[in-house]
């Protein structure tokens, strides 16, 4: 989705300096192929000495972008949220449609006659979005921690 304005708002400088760090930012990660959670977008910030490493700056950051995008400064699928998502049932035209899903989605395991599995657990859900890519290619499971580990999964 573009950047689609929903709200007329105008900005102080020191915001639309934010707003256009922010959207440097999200284009250079978009063109190595990744996108973006508020977070990862606030660690690209601090990494950058753009603002200091405290929850304020976080809860800061994370209001300046909300309000541009409604106002149409950042376009709307710049930044993805990992944590919810609308579950839905499949649903399918045909039998022989879902044959066809069904093969796309064939794999054999790569790691089966390995002596050893890898998996690969980080410890931000921010990070998801640098791992996946080449742990999917290797047929590596991935694993969020979200800062501790649950007993369960444990």
């Amino acid at each position: 989705m573009p950047k689609i304005g929903y709200i007329s708002k105008e900005f102080r400088k020191g915001t639309l300096t934010i707003i256009h760090q922010a959207n440097e930012i999200i284009e250079d990660l978009q063109s190595q192929g990744f996108d973006l959670t508020l977070r990862q977008l606030y660690y690209q910030f601090v990494s950058r000495n753009y603002i200091i490493n405290v929850e304020k700056s976080y809860i800061q950051l994370g209001n300046i972008i909300n309000q541009a995008r409604l106002a149409g400064y950042i376009d709307w699928n710049a930044i993805v949220d990992r944590t919810r998502e609308l579950e839905s049932l499949s649903h399918w035209e045909s039998p022989s449609e879902i044959i066809d899903v069904c093969t796309k989605q064939y794999r054999r395991d790569k790691w089966k006659l390995q002596k050893y599995r890898p998996e690969v657990w980080i410890e931000k859900d921010a990070l998801v979005g640098v791992i996946s890519g080449i742990c999917e290619s290797l047929d590596v499971p991935y694993f969020s921690c979200r800062g501790y580990v649950s007993q369960s999964e444990m």
